[in-house]
């Protein structure tokens, strides 16, 4: 169960996004991600910690990374299986000083196509679109 200050969180962050069905990703020293379904104003999270955890570094200005993957409604390509895999958007924001900062789309291209360890290029994940990640409004998330 969401806590009124993370469903304030994903309502902010969700805002205005046309996907429903989303993967959220926070970095905070080690990586946890959770499933988030958005309908009708309400949410589905697979694992509430991850968003309460978000909430936590917000609210004491830690340092933290965002990447939110939405999946669309477009099918980006299908498996030999007959599984339909969908294409999607990719956006992030970095946390610091009690804000989400939004990061742009070269910054998310970088971030996902370059190998960690040698630096060289790796090419795009099929059916990806790297976006810029809008502003998040954080007044009624603060004022919880």
């Amino acid at each position: 169960m969401l806590s009124p200050r993370s469903h304030a969180l994903l309502s902010a962050l969700l805002n205005g996004l046309a996907e429903h069905r989303h993967l959220l990703t926070l970095h905070t020293g080690h990586p946890a991600s959770t499933v988030v379904d958005r309908a009708e104003g309400d949410f589905t999270v697979e694992h509430a910690a991850v968003v309460e955890r978000l909430c936590a570094a917000l609210a004491e200005g830690a340092p933290a990374a965002v990447v939110l993957r939405s999946f669309t409604d477009r099918v980006s390509h299908t498996l030999a299986d007959g599984t339909a895999i969908p294409a999607e958007v990719v956006r992030g924001w970095t946390a610091g000083g009690g804000a989400l900062l939004p990061l742009d789309e070269a910054r998310m291209f970088d971030a996902h196509c370059t190998d960690a360890a040698s630096g060289e290029p790796l090419p795009p994940e099929r059916g990806v679109v790297y976006a810029d990640a809008p502003e998040i409004d954080l007044t009624v998330f603060r004022a919880l």
